[in-house]
């Protein structure tokens, strides 16, 4: 049975751009490579926290050196997500 595999979309650019009003989501912006229009989502905090996870099992599947492994190792609090002065609330 053959099973059915979808072809990734090139995404171009990915760009944090706010938090949500209660600081629970952050909205993102993306652009793909044969698309002009941005798109926008809202994207809960908690969703970065298994994108993190997943980048380091990624990395330490290709062995790379410790110097290279991304950080941090423990999922961050959400206030520990927000620089200073990057956004005016």
């Amino acid at each position: 049975m053959e099973q059915n595999k979808t072809i990734p979309i090139s995404v171009i650019a990915l760009r944090a751009e706010n938090y949500s009003p209660d600081r629970k989501n952050v909205i993102i912006s993306l652009m793909t490579k044969y698309s002009p229009t941005e798109r926008k989502f809202s994207v809960p905090v908690e969703c970065f926290y298994d994108l993190i996870v997943d980048l380091q099992r990624l990395n330490a599947s290709i062995r790379t050196t410790p110097e290279h492994s991304i950080q941090p190792a423990v999922a961050p609090e959400a206030e520990d997500l927000v620089l200073p002065g990057l956004f005016k609330d």
